[in-house]
C-alpha cells in the first residue's frame, strides 16, 4: 500500500527550511483560533481536514458517485466550518453534510487518521440542534421513536430463547429483511448445542441516531441495550452485522454505557468455534470472490477470520483488486441508503461490477452489503450462510 504521508514529505521537502519549520508547527501543534463558538464538532479537526491538500478525495465513493467538489471530504469539512460559524444556512449545505457512507476509506490517505464520517457526527449534532437536520434524517429519528428498528419488516418468531449463554443480536437488516442469515446462524447454535438466546424484543444500536447527530436519542436506545443485554444472563455477545458490533464494543463504554459480555462479530465467534472442533461441515466446492465490508476491516480489524473460514468450508475465494482495509464501500454505510439512496444506489453498482469481474458468487460479512449487492446480478451470500450449507452437507 501506498505510504499515505508520501505526499506531505515531498511538498515539505520542497519549501525552504522555515516554511517546512512553521508549516509543521501550525499544522500540527497550534492552537484552534478561528472558532467564536462552542460547538459539538471537533473543529481543529475539521479545520485541518478543510485546509489539507484532499489526498482521499480519489478513494472517496460519495465523490466518485456524485462528481461534485462540495461533497468531497475536504468539501465538506469546509462547508461545516462556515456551517458552523454560521456564514452559510442553505439546505443543499446542510444537506451535503449527510452525504457520506462512513466509511473511512478517507483515513487511509489521512496523515492525522481523520474519518471524515466521525467528524461529521458532531457537525449534524450542531445541525440537528439548529432545528436543521434534513427530512430524511428527521424521518429515520422519528421511526427509531416509535418502532425501535431502522425498517418496516416484521420480526419473524424464532421461539422463546430469552436466557443463554450466547446472546445472538441480529441488527435491523437482519431481523427485518435479511431473516436468512438468522436462520444461518440459529442452525449453527442449534447443531453445536449452544446454550444461546434472543432478545424478546430487538432495538435498534442506536448507530443510526448517533450518526445523523441524535445523540440523546441514541443515548436512550443505549440504556434499554445495557439492560436487556444483561436481562439475558448471557456471557458473549455474537453481531451479524460489524457496526452493531462496533456500537456495542467500542462506542457504547465512549458514552458510560458498559456490556459485561464479550462483544464478538459472527466471524470472530464461527472463527473460534471452528478452531475449537465444534463446527465441523463438509466441501461446498464454489468459487466466490470476498467483499471486505468496511467497519469490519476498518472499525474492528477483521479481515483473516472470514478466509480462513471460508477455507474451511471448501469455498475457493478470489480477491477484488480493492480488498481489505483498501475495499470499497457497498453504499448503504453511515445510512446514506435511507437518506440519500440515488448517491448509494451508484456506490453500489459500481462496487458490484467490480466485484463480478472475479467471479458471479459474492461472500460477504456485512448484511447490509449482501442487500446492497444482492439485486445486481450476483449471487451473494453471508459467511454464516455458508457455514450453515457446509453443516449440512456434512449432515447428509
Amino acid at each position: 500500500m501506498k505510504d499515505k504521508y508520501a505526499w506531505v514529505m515531498d511538498a515539505l521537502s520542497k519549501a525552504p527550511l522555515l516554511t517546512r519549520a512553521r508549516a509543521i508547527k501550525h499544522f500540527l501543534m497550534s492552537k484552534n483560533e478561528y472558532i467564536n463558538k462552542k460547538t459539538h464538532a471537533d473543529m481543529d479537526s475539521v479545520i485541518k481536514c478543510a485546509l489539507c491538500p484532499n489526498m482521499c478525495k480519489f478513494d472517496c465513493p460519495v465523490l466518485a458517485a456524485e462528481k461534485n467538489d462540495a461533497v468531497s471530504p475536504s468539501g465538506k469539512m469546509r462547508l461545516a466550518y462556515f456551517i458552523e460559524e454560521g456564514y452559510i444556512s442553505s439546505e443543499d449545505a446542510f444537506e451535503d453534510m449527510y452525504k457520506c457512507t462512513g466509511c473511512s476509506a478517507c483515513v487511509q490517505w489521512c496523515p492525522f487518521d481523520f474519518s471524515v464520517g466521525d467528524l461529521l457526527k458532531g457537525v449534524r449534532e450542531d445541525i440537528a440542534e439548529m432545528g436543521k437536520a434534513p427530512p430524511a434524517a428527521i424521518k429515520i429519528k422519528e421511526k427509531l421513536e416509535e418502532r425501535h428498528v431502522m425498517y418496516e419488516g416484521e420480526r419473524k418468531d424464532y421461539g422463546k430463547h430469552e436466557h443463554g449463554s450466547v446472546l445472538y443480536f441480529m441488527g435491523c437488516e437482519v431481523s427485518s429483511n435479511r431473516r436468512e442469515i438468522a436462520e444461518s446462524m440459529i442452525k449453527i447454535f442449534e447443531d453445536m448445542g449452544e446454550s444461546y438466546a434472543l432478545l424478546k424484543e430487538e432495538w435498534c444500536c442506536g448507530s443510526p441516531l448517533l450518526n445523523l447527530g441524535f445523540t440523546e436519542e441514541f443515548k436512550k436506545f443505549a440504556e434499554h441495550n445495557v439492560k436487556a443485554i444483561e436481562e439475558s444472563g448471557c456471557e458473549t455477545m455474537v453481531c451479524s452485522c460489524p457496526t452493531c458490533t462496533y456500537i456495542f464494543r467500542d462506542v457504547y463504554p465512549q458514552h458510560g454505557f458498559n456490556i459485561k459480555a464479550k462483544v464478538m462479530h459472527s466471524s470472530e465467534y464461527l472463527m473460534e468455534m471452528a478452531e475449537k472442533g465444534r463446527i465441523k461441515f463438509g466441501e461446498i466446492g464454489k468459487h466466490a470472490v470476498y467483499h471486505d465490508p468496511c467497519v469490519l476491516v476498518r472499525k474492528l480489524g477483521i479481515e483473516e477470520e472470514p478466509r480462513k473460514l471460508m477455507a474451511l468450508a471448501g469455498m475457493k475465494l478470489k480477491e477484488a483488486e480493492f480488498h481489505g482495509k483498501d475495499t470499497k464501500c457497498c453504499g448503504r454505510g453511515g445510512g446514506l441508503g435511507s437518506t440519500n439512496p440515488e448517491i448509494a444506489e451508484k456506490i453500489a453498482i459500481a462496487r458490484a461490477e467490480e466485484l463480478k469481474q472475479h467471479g458471479d458468487v459474492i461472500i460477504t460479512a456485512c448484511p447490509t452489503c449482501k442487500t446492497s449487492f444482492e439485486d445486481k446480478g450476483a449471487e451473494v451470500h453471508d459467511i454464516s450462510e455458508i457455514i450453515a450449507m457446509g453443516m449440512g452437507s456434512e449432515d447428509e
